[in-house]
């Protein structure tokens, strides 16, 4: 009888280790494709898709962290079912949580996104399990995986019929064993995205340096090192910019610097489709204001979220195109010391005033700026003007503590930079509770069958809050008309308001075309001033061109760093993730080699500025002589 059971006991291993043989098999080589096929969604079958892919080096690279990772964790449990189901659902959620955000945002969920709340305050908010039937298909394959690690639990469960004398040694084994395939695995995606990343920076010849969005796993497990071009030598870089006869502007009298960040400002003329009226254009004020100022569009990389990648630009010069996250920016901010337009002003003995009204420990906000160097900062708590609108302090009361700031004597020169939060959407908490019954100025007409009523009333909101942005401005205007210092006022949108499917539906933005790509990535611009008549036309420009294009329209003093933007300017006038043109505005599939050299110094000077000690670091925005 013994041997009878013992025999049947064998034939149930054997039949378990062929299961788990096969299933390991194609559980390994189909995750990566799984992963990607649920987020990108092809044309195509399934399979159509892993065949034009299979040679994929990252696809390969994705298959080999999957497999050790199954094996560590078969090694700790000591189930290798388990440790299938638990990889399964693991890739199950990421997949599903990079699907809201590249809906929402345009970007894979990032180890990044685990530090911050703001995307996770999105992807809760637009939480729902609407599949199409090619996720519905996929969910399917992971479920697959899921049961069959769950069964494989169930038999292994009734072949083990073998005790463990000691059970501790059993189990430091199986531990020692992971730790090993752990360290392992560890060194080789270290060594594996450095390589991936130095043949990138070799390829400058086009669009392509922007990297993959569809490579799912690999770029949740990348690090968000800077990608661009190492030199330990950075000379090169910066005299390919600037040159030995350096024009300066000349300023009779330094004009005070006032610099508006306006959260989700955006131009609802770029609305298609005639699916929805508003009572009042949203766009009033600053239509009204356009003939006495400059006005067009800036180009963002970022999309629905991502703040303060469009304010650091603008502060610093830098492109965080060549950053792997839209909110990655602040992580390298918060440890040491950046270059800025702070260093500029202070050299010209202006006083530098930071105003946010809302909580300091935003994208770590209370440790950037006080790095930049601002002579004063001010949050929330420290607001003199605290109205709501809605949900957030309001830009009104951002305007009046903006020409309080102004107003204080102790200094005569100022460069106050603001950001807004007043039309934030509402997925961020505030310590006042939310208005519900706000009475917003301009009633929106559409059909109700197009969105559910909470994007409803998140759009009532978003539309509103665009309206009185410009309102805010006004009042600046009105009150800087009657200054006798001269004055700089520029307000622009850091991004393209948060929108559900749905939303962007009802506003005909739902498409992948370029012209639809261009009014997502677009954002507004108005500069006005009360000693300057002339016309700046904005067509597009990168954000972090603006501080150039400010500083030449005040008539100060060049510094290196806008030396470097204006070359970069007049070769790529828009060099973002997702769109680049020429000066002349034609959109780009590829650079040709003047373009490709720039590019390839102007990341070296990034570098340098991010990482570098190079006494031309130091000195970027350092204005020259006049």
């Amino acid at each position: 009888m013994y041997n009878i059971a013992k025999k049947r006991v064998n034939f149930r291993k054997i039949i378990y280790y062929l299961f788990l043989s096969i299933l390991l098999l194609i559980f390994t080589i189909c995750t990566p494709y799984l992963m990607d096929y649920f987020l990108i969604q092809p044309k195509h079958s399934f399979f159509y898709f892993q065949a034009l892919n299979i040679n994929d080096n990252i696809y390969i690279f994705e298959s080999i962290v999957i497999t050790v990772t199954t094996f560590i964790i078969g090694f700790i449990t000591g189930k290798a079912g388990l440790s299938i189901s638990v990889v399964s659902m693991l890739s199950l959620i990421l997949s599903y949580a990079s699907s809201i955000k590249y809906a929402l945002r345009h970007e894979l969920f990032r180890l990044d996104d685990l530090r911050i709340t703001e995307a996770a305050g999105l992807a809760f908010h637009s939480l729902d399990f609407n599949l199409s039937s090619k996720q519905t298909a996929t969910a399917c394959g992971f479920l697959f995986f899921i049961i069959s690690g769950i069964i494989l639990c169930f038999i292994h469960k009734k072949i083990s019929y073998k005790e463990h004398n000691n059970k501790i040694q059993e189990l430091m084994k199986r531990l020692g064993m992971a730790t090993v395939l752990f360290i392992i695995m560890l060194i080789y995606i270290l060594s594996y995205i450095k390589t991936v990343g130095k043949s990138q920076i070799i390829d400058g010849s086009g669009i392509s340096d922007t990297g993959h969005v569809q490579y799912l796993l690999y770029e949740f497990l990348k690090d968000d090192k800077y990608n661009g071009s190492y030199n330990e030598n950075p000379k090169a870089g910066y005299e390919y910019f600037l040159s030995d006869n350096i024009q300066t502007n000349i300023s009779h009298e330094n004009p005070n610097i006032i610099i508006i960040m306006n959260e989700s400002w955006w131009n609802t003329d770029n609305i298609k489709g005639g699916h929805i009226a508003f009572s009042l254009d949203p766009m009033e004020a600053y239509k009204r204001l356009a003939p006495d100022c400059s006005t067009g569009y800036l180009s963002t990389n970022i999309y629905g979220g991502g703040t303060v990648s469009s304010e650091l630009e603008c502060l610093t010069g830098l492109n965080t195109k060549y950053f792997m996250s839209d909110t990655g920016i602040h992580i390298k901010f918060r440890q040491r010391k950046m270059p800025s337009l702070v260093d500029y002003f202070h050299a010209l003995d202006y006083q530098t005033t930071f105003i946010h009204p809302y909580y300091g420990n935003m994208y770590d906000r209370d440790k950037i700026y006080p790095k930049l160097g601002f002579d004063k900062i001010i949050f929330e708590d420290s607001m003199d003007y605290t109205d709501i609108y809605s949900v957030f302090i309001s830009d009104e009361s951002l305007s009046k503590q903006i020409i309080k700031e102004y107003e204080d004597e102790t200094c005569s020169r100022k460069f106050i930079f603001a950001v807004s939060v007043a039309n934030h959407t509402m997925a961020m908490e505030y310590k006042i509770k939310p208005n519900n019954n706000y009475p917003y100025p301009i009633d929106i007409t559409m059909d109700k069958d197009y969105v559910s009523e909470s994007d409803y009333n998140e759009l009532v909101n978003c539309i509103n809050g665009i309206y009185l942005a410009g309102k805010a401005f006004a009042q600046l205007v009105d009150y800087f008309e009657n200054i006798d210092e001269p004055v700089v006022i520029i307000m622009y949108g850091d991004h393209f308001p948060f929108m559900t499917y749905n939303s962007l539906r009802a506003l005909g933005l739902d498409d992948n075309d370029y012209d639809t790509t261009k009014r997502q990535y677009s954002v507004p611009v108005i500069m006005w001033s009360n000693f300057n008549n002339k016309k700046v036309e904005f067509t597009g420009e990168n954000i972090n061109y603006l501080p150039q294009i400010i500083l030449e329209y005040a008539s100060l003093p060049e510094s290196d760093m806008t030396q470097i933007l204006k070359y970069e300017k007049e070769i790529l006038k828009t060099n973002t993730r997702y769109l680049v043109e020429d000066n002349n505005g034609n959109p780009l599939k590829i650079y040709n080699d003047i373009q490709t050299e720039a590019v390839q110094n102007y990341k070296i000077v990034d570098y340098d500025i991010l990482f570098g000690n190079s006494t031309y670091r130091e000195k970027v925005w350092q204005p020259h002589k006049q």
